[in-house]
Parts: structure tokens; C-alpha cells; sequence
């Protein structure tokens, strides 16, 4: 086409062209999202069969006790949703007065640059609960009678979790650290 053919073509008005959308949303990339704890998932899967994932802290399957919390996740951006659980296990020792007042001590020699050591498992169950507790805004845990923690105050919370590819599939994300406190940039 020459330049005097352009000028001479006419442009008709331009349709709406809104209805012509990506409809692939792209995966959850790795970062900080913000999440809603929740008390119970309930959804039909592609079989048609009724799913339910609770929440709760029940006995672990080899030692100690798993606290699993169901988390729906929203992605700022488009608002996609994302449902996954998040696991935190631990030993009840690791809640003893004893066990805390020597993590506590301990917290203050590795500042001077002495390693954990065997206190580092119970360092990190104890952080992981006080990220919890802070969740919950409540000051400290009540037993649930069956020996584990109460969790009803964190249903319902919002929390901020950081994803990254799950370690067994890379195909599945996992929930690597949680916060109360929103992070500078939440995807």
C-alpha cells in the first residue's frame, strides 16, 4: 500500500472489544498473599465427589502434634482464588515453661554467636505459635481438651502467607512463612 492508499482508507468506529480477554489466568508466582484462616473448606471436586478439609490440631502421625489450618487465599491483582492448608508441627514439650524460659537464654547466646543446637526445633515451633498468636490477637493459646490448642480464635482471621513451590511437586505451592503484619508488597 502506498501512502496515498492509506490516507484514502476509512476507519469504521472500533468495536468493543472487552469480551476479548486472556481466559488462561496465569499460576500464583512465588511472594506474600493475603489469606483468610478458615475453620473448614467445603467443595465438590472434578469426580463429583463432596470434599471436606478441617482445621484443628490433632495427633501426628509419627510424633508430636500437627496443627493444620485451611487458608483461602485471594490474589490482589485479578482476585483469583487459591485454597491450600498450612501444617505446623510440634512437640508439647516444646510448650513447657521449662522449654521456653531456656529457648528464651539460649535466644540471647546466639546473638553472641553460639549456635542452637538441639533448642533450634522448639526456637522454631515457638516462633511459628507466636506468628499464631498474633493472628488471633490473643496473648496465649488455650488447650482444646483433647490435648492439642484451641485454634477457634484464628478462624476467620486474615494473615499474610508466603508461597513458594511445593518441595515434593513443583507443579503445587506451599505455604512457607505466615504473618500478622502485612508485608511491603502483597501480590
Amino acid at each position: 500500500m502506498t501512502t496515498d492508499t492509506l490516507t484514502d482508507f476509512q476507519l469504521g468506529d472500533i468495536p468493543d472489544l472487552s469480551d476479548v480477554q486472556d481466559t488462561v489466568s496465569s499460576p500464583f508466582s512465588d511472594g506474600w498473599y493475603e489469606a483468610t484462616i478458615l475453620a473448614k473448606r467445603e467443595f465438590t471436586d472434578q469426580q463429583g465427589n463432596e470434599r471436606v478439609f478441617e482445621s484443628g490440631d490433632e495427633p501426628a502421625q509419627r510424633s508430636g502434634r500437627n496443627i493444620r489450618l485451611q487458608m483461602a487465599i485471594k490474589r490482589q491483582s485479578d482476585g483469583k482464588a487459591l485454597n491450600t492448608s498450612y501444617l505446623l508441627n510440634y512437640q508439647p514439650e516444646d510448650l513447657t515453661a521449662e522449654t521456653v524460659k531456656a529457648v528464651l537464654a539460649h535466644k540471647e547466646k546466639v546473638k553472641e554467636g553460639e549456635q542452637w543446637g538441639p533448642l533450634f526445633r522448639s526456637f522454631m515451633t515457638l516462633q511459628r505459635l507466636g506468628k499464631l498468636q498474633k493472628i488471633a490477637g490473643i496473648r496465649q493459646f488455650q488447650r482444646n481438651g483433647n490435648g492439642g490448642l484451641d485454634l477457634h480464635t484464628v478462624y476467620g482471621k486474615t494473615a499474610y502467607v508466603k508461597l513458594v513451590d511445593d518441595d515434593r511437586n513443583p507443579k503445587y505451592k506451599m505455604i512457607k512463612d505466615i504473618s500478622a503484619d502485612r508485608p511491603k508488597q502483597v501480590l
